[in-house]
């Protein structure tokens, strides 16, 4: 992206304030009685005017059309989606991972109360278990849909 122009047109109007400054400053060395010092005050007011022309001049080259914003604009929501999609696949690639290990997890609770006959919770295991696979399975399928977009595909 660009800078804009409201950069440069702050920085005319910084120019013309300096500018005005030198001339009051000119003025004062006049009245002093010292006029070297008044030359070289309107010679920085004039200097710094040529800046605030420069400035405008930069300002209108930098303004963008309506078509350049749009196409920036469109250009910079791209690369926020492609980004935030990437992101969004890696975290449910993590996420399905975390769903697995709290599946096996489960498993083993499971098989524990088997093992000390207690059917009735190892049934209860196991479905938290095989929910937990299936969520991990949505989220897999879910962040390959999230990295197709990432890749622009």
């Amino acid at each position: 992206m660009t800078e804009g122009p409201d950069i440069h047109k702050q920085a005319a109007l910084r120019h013309e304030q300096a500018a005005k400054n030198h001339d009051r400053a000119a003025t004062f060395w006049d009245q002093q009685g010292k006029s070297k010092q008044a030359v070289l005050q309107r010679e920085l007011a004039d200097y710094e005017r040529h800046g605030a022309k420069l400035e405008r001049r930069w300002a209108r080259v930098t303004t963008q059309s309506p078509n350049e914003h749009a196409a920036g604009t469109v250009e910079s929501t791209r690369n926020i989606t492609r980004k935030t999609a990437e992101h969004l696949s890696l975290e449910l690639h993590r996420t399905a991972a975390t769903l697995e290990k709290t599946a096996t997890i489960a498993d083993q609770h499971a098989q524990r109360r088997e093992e000390a006959g207690k059917s009735q919770g190892a049934a209860e295991e196991r479905e938290v278990a095989e929910r937990a696979r299936s969520y991990a399975e949505r989220a897999r399928a879910q962040a390959e849909q999230w990295r197709k977009l990432a890749a622009g595909s």
